[in-house]
């Protein structure tokens, strides 16, 4: 880095601190002695609280400290000193459909299965309540990753994390209509809605696990139910 640049990012996050809250102010002061001890250069310190600071000083407006921002001193000393890997994030087509290929494996494996060997057992959903439960189902779990989880990701902007009763809200919406696709598709006739036989269920089930294991591997899909990486 150029040194004009450099005392550049010195200069704007000096002023930057300067609009910290008592308490923001004390966690960078705790974060740079960790960086310190961890031998960062200055160069480096400076990049990295010119990324941070900038985000602190606007989000600390709406009552978000920066432990929140980007978890403890120790947690965000880590994350600078690792630069994890950014992992490539698969559009949201590819995640809802490896979703909604997990959801449909494993339900008709278990309804075929059971189908096969529990005595007395009967077909719940018919093909068209199975497909539909699933595409739904896996829009519903994409949600979760869009809202949630991918704030979790090492390296994650947590300052894009959405309001958690705004969070709250889309889910619990998002899972009454998962709720009633069933419970409204359930009521097409079986005529239409056609019972499938306990075998082709199973085969439909692996037959859509392998499918989903062939993507995921052809292009790198990164699911949206995949636990983020420390």
């Amino acid at each position: 880095m150029e040194p004009e640049t450099l005392r550049g990012y010195v200069s704007e996050n000096r002023e930057l601190e300067k609009q910290l809250t008592k308490r923001n102010q004390q966690y960078i002061f705790d974060l740079k002695k960790s960086l310190d001890a961890a031998n960062l250069s200055e160069e480096e310190q400076a990049v990295a609280l010119h990324e941070m600071l900038p985000i602190l000083v606007q989000e600390q407006k709406g009552g978000r400290t920066a432990r929140q921002l980007f978890g403890t001193v120790s947690e965000r000393t880590e994350s600078i000193l690792t630069k994890p890997e950014e992992v490539k994030e698969s559009t949201p087509v590819l995640m809802w459909l490896d979703n909604t290929l997990l959801i449909l494996g494993i339900f008709s494996l278990m309804m075929g299965v059971m189908g096969l060997f529990v005595k007395g057992s009967t077909q719940v959903y018919g093909i068209i309540t199975l497909v539909l439960m699933s595409m739904v189902g896996g829009w519903v779990f994409y949600l979760m990753y869009k809202y949630m989880y991918q704030y979790e990701r090492p390296g994650a902007d947590k300052s894009q994390r959405p309001k958690m009763w705004k969070v709250m809200l889309i889910l619990i919406g998002s899972f009454f209509v998962w709720i009633a696709t069933i419970a409204v598709s359930s009521l097409i006739p079986p005529t239409i809605n056609v019972l499938l036989d306990p075998t082709i269920q199973v085969v439909i089930g692996a037959a859509a696990l392998a499918l989903r294991y062939y993507l995921k591997k052809k292009y790198n899909i990164v699911g949206s139910l995949s636990a983020p990486r420390k």
